[in-house]
């Protein structure tokens, strides 16, 4: 228990008690410990809300400002795109691939004319190895104003196997295809010619006019099976103009 002073009379009354007996005025209650501590907690806990409120705002406006910026950018980009000039699209033609062409030589022993239409040159679908790894072959149709004759030319001798010798030249029996279909054909090889020559050169030559491509088969000595593809595409129009100038000449 302790004393204090009367807030009215100033005489000294117990804590404890309710009245002032001295002149009956009321004693203030002391204010408890645990109340002072609800109080101090009220306090921080209006105090930390206050913080909470300003962080969420700031980090709302920062968040705000962000999408602002992009919104006000892709704006800007979708007025950049409307702005400049839309750009021309350029189309890539691929360049034709090189047709049949045309020749002619004078033969030196009777002076006649003779004119060729051959196929582009091509490699073996599968590259040979030396000393043939440089081959290159070609599909033609020759003709003077007495024959035709059709014949494959190389850039190097071939040397073909399973060929049957004759009297100055080899007898070679191989397959074609065209496009799809595959035929069986014989051809001639002088001894040593860059030149293969097909017998039945008639049915050859319209096998040639009605097909886009030509798979020949070869059995070359030490390299297995080899095969040339030649491109028929344009051979009509180059055989329809040798056939010309050889009736005329």
């Amino acid at each position: 228990m302790a004393l204090i002073g009367c807030e009215e009379c100033g005489a000294e009354v117990s804590d404890k008690a309710k009245k002032c007996p001295k002149c009956g005025a009321k004693v203030p209650k002391k204010t408890s410990l645990f109340t002072w501590l609800a109080l101090v907690f009220i306090v921080y806990m209006i105090y930390v809300s206050g913080q909470t409120t300003n962080i969420s705002t700031k980090v709302t406006e920062e968040q705000a400002a962000v999408v602002e910026s992009s919104n006000s950018q892709e704006e800007k980009n979708e007025n950049k795109k409307l702005k400049e000039p839309a750009k021309s699209k350029v189309k890539v033609v691929s360049s034709p691939k090189p047709s049949w062409r045309v020749s002619s030589s004078q033969n030196e022993m009777t002076g006649s004319l003779e004119m060729y239409a051959h196929s582009p040159t091509t490699e073996p679908t599968k590259r040979m190895s030396f000393p043939y790894s440089n081959v290159r072959a070609w599909l033609g149709v020759g003709c003077n104003k007495d024959d035709e004759w059709v014949y494959v030319g190389f850039s190097d001798s071939p040397n073909i196997t399973d060929d049957e010798t004759k009297d100055g030249y080899n007898l070679i029996r191989t397959r074609v295809k065209w496009d799809n279909a595959i035929e069986n054909v014989v051809l001639t090889q002088k001894w040593g010619a860059k030149f293969l020559h097909f017998q039945n050169s008639n049915s050859i030559l319209q096998k040639i006019i009605e097909s886009d491509s030509a798979l020949l088969e070869l059995q070359w000595h030490g390299q297995q099976s080899v095969f040339f593809k030649f491109d028929l595409k344009g051979s009509l129009k180059a055989i329809g103009d040798i056939r010309g100038k050889c009736a005329g000449s």
